[in-house]
């Protein structure tokens, strides 16, 4: 396993235990952990760059890599203050990305 992989693992592991003590359901946990595994794989190295390179293949560019972000973040504050609703309509519009990008194996 290569260093950046090692690095998207435990951020997702972070970012999943951290959304557990926030008042989010076990499900929604795991569909978070799901979406963040693909979105901590995104490393942008511009704000401007042309195409950014998902663990799972399929290509963003790094403003899409960096709105994920942003929303994932976003989820994590709705679940601290106990808003799942608001959560998973956040987490629903990056699933839809990720969803319009993924590439078949």
């Amino acid at each position: 396993m290569t260093t950046t992989s090692y690095s998207v693992v435990a951020s997702t592991f972070l970012l999943a235990s951290t959304l557990a003590h926030a008042n989010c359901s076990p499900t929604f946990t795991e569909q978070f952990a799901s979406s963040a595994r693909i979105v901590d794989s995104l490393r942008p190295d511009k704000p401007g760059q042309i195409r950014v390179s998902a663990s799972d293949g399929s290509q963003y560019t790094a403003g899409q890599a960096l709105w994920m972000k942003g929303q994932l973040q976003s989820v994590l504050q709705s679940c601290k203050q106990g808003d799942e609703t608001a959560a998973a309509s956040t987490l629903h519009g990056v699933n839809d990305l990720l969803k319009s990008h993924h590439r078949a194996p």
